[in-house]
C-alpha cells in the first residue's frame, strides 16, 4: 500500500501572475483555502519580477499566465530561469494557459516550466497538480544560461 505524502502549505510561498484581477482573486482564495498565506500577486511578468526581488525570500511555486502584456510568462520565466541571482530561480512553475495546446506545452517545457494546468480548472485540481509537482523529484540543468528542471529519469 503506497503512502500518500501530502504538502503543509503554510510553509509554501507562492506567485501568482495574471493580468485577470479576477482571476489572481480565484486563484488566491484557492491557495489560501489550501492553508497557504505567503503569496505574491503581480499583473504581468515585468511586475513579478520586481516584486519576487522586493520580496527577499525564494518563492516556492509559480502560477503564472501565459499572455500578459508588455511581459508574458514565457519571457518572465526564461528571465527567472537565467538570472543567477534570482532568489526564486528553482522555484517550481505551472503555466495557466486560457487554452491547451501541444505546442504551449512543448513551450512551457522549453522555457522551464514544470507543467502546464489550462484555465478554467477548480480547486481540487490546482491542489492535486500544484502538489504532484512540488513533490516530484527534480534535478536541474544548465543549458546555454537557463536553469531547466529535469523529472528524474528522463535525463
Amino acid at each position: 500500500m503506497a503512502v500518500e505524502l501530502k504538502l503543509s502549505w503554510r510553509h509554501i510561498a507562492i506567485g501568482i501572475v495574471d493580468d485577470n484581477i479576477e482571476w489572481r482573486r480565484t486563484v488566491r482564495a484557492m491557495v489560501s483555502s489550501f492553508g497557504a498565506s505567503d503569496i505574491v500577486e503581480a499583473s504581468d511578468g515585468a511586475d513579478f519580477l520586481q516584486k519576487s526581488e522586493d520580496y527577499g525570500a525564494a518563492l516556492d511555486l509559480l502560477l503564472v499566465d501565459d499572455e500578459m502584456i508588455p511581459m508574458d510568462g514565457y519571457v518572465v520565466l526564461h528571465a527567472l530561469r537565467s538570472k543567477t541571482s534570482q532568489r526564486s530561480r528553482r522555484a517550481a512553475a505551472i503555466l495557466m494557459p486560457g487554452q491547451g495546446s501541444a505546442d504551449i506545452v512543448k513551450r512551457a517545457l522549453d522555457v522551464g516550466y514544470h507543467s502546464v494546468l489550462p484555465k478554467p480548472f477548480s480547486s481540487n485540481v490546482l491542489e492535486q497538480h500544484a502538489q504532484r509537482v512540488l513533490l516530484r523529484p527534480v534535478q536541474w540543468k544548465e543549458d546555454g544560461g537557463l536553469l531547466r528542471p529535469v523529472a528524474i529519469g528522463q535525463g
